[in-house]
């Protein structure tokens, strides 16, 4: 898994979109929700669906607007049929949210397959295909981490949202507030919980504060965080290179899974490396770095 940046385009303006996608971010959130006004929906929707077409090479994600806004279901009936990776879900706050956006999507690429195999909307049943990042931004949401995660196989990642869930908690956005704090730790609970990857962190609005931002990936990427959010091109190194495993860590890595494999075959029980005694925890870690990065 080496999905750490997500960056966010408008798909209201053609050029930031273009450039986005032309960007070394591993993924990119072409935006119909915050970044465009209302009066620009309907064009944004239509400038989305071309740019998916056209960047077929590219894992592509679309954040379609709120269910609880008029313009969710138009999201869906035009971006879903185009098949971009998946689905971004703002405030998800319920199981139930997710399930409503698995079902539609069910729905749409079961009658696409149904009109190949002329059987008009049959669901697209065990085709997972496009996934869901449910993302988390309000106390309800929160709350309820660990349904969300749980609530359709379509779910890839969660992600956290905290400039809106700071402001639904009635207080000032502060990337070292503590409660950030809990709400990173319930959406890393409930990913390990439901067997996902650990979840993305939310974005760091400061664009030209890069040590600020390099402070705030660190942090979160030490509590389980997978990957950032970020809102401009700049901010893609830092993240990157805070989320990518050193030389140093992944030769360690190699190292123990090594000597560990070593011990097990020589029947010895209890093994040192480094000062360090080698037990599972130790080698199922090491396990996971190379697995997350293998091939880097």
């Amino acid at each position: 898994m080496k999905s750490r940046v997500f960056l966010f385009a408008p798909g209201s303006d053609l050029k930031k979109a273009e450039k986005a996608l032309g960007s070394a971010a591993d993924l990119v959130i072409l935006d119909l929700e915050d970044a465009v006004a209302p009066s620009e929906k309907e064009r944004a929707r239509l400038n989305v669906v071309e740019l998916v077409r056209a960047h077929r090479e590219r894992e592509v994600l679309v954040r379609v607007n709120a269910l609880s806004t008029p313009w969710a279901l138009q999201d869906l009936l035009a971006v879903v049929p185009e098949k971009p990776y998946g689905i971004v879900l703002p405030k998800a706050e319920s199981a139930s949210d997710v399930a409503r956006v698995s079902w539609v999507i069910d729905q749409l690429l079961g009658e696409m397959q149904g009109k190949i195999n002329g059987t008009v909307g049959a669901p697209a049943v065990g085709d997972v295909g496009l996934v869901i990042y449910p993302l988390i931004e309000t106390a309800a949401g929160v709350a309820n981490a660990d349904s969300i995660a749980l609530a359709s196989s379509r779910v890839k990642q969660l992600i956290f949202g905290a400039l809106d869930y700071s402001l639904d908690l009635g207080i000032a956005y502060d990337s070292e507030s503590e409660a950030l704090t809990y709400a990173r730790n319930r959406l890393i609970g409930a990913s390990a919980q439901a067997k996902l990857p650990g979840p993305i962190d939310t974005v760091y609005p400061s664009v030209k504060d890069e040590e600020g931002l390099r402070r705030d990936s660190v942090k979160g990427k030490a509590l389980g965080f997978k990957g950032k959010l970020v809102i401009h091109p700049g901010q893609i190194n830092v993240v990157q290179n805070v989320f990518s495993p050193s030389e140093a860590e992944l030769e360690d890595a190699k190292a123990i899974v090594q000597v560990y494999q070593k011990a097990q075959a020589e029947g010895i029980g209890a093994v040192q490396w480094k000062g360090k005694m080698l037990d599972e925890p130790v080698l199922k870690r090491a396990q996971q770095i190379l697995s997350e990065f293998a091939g880097e």
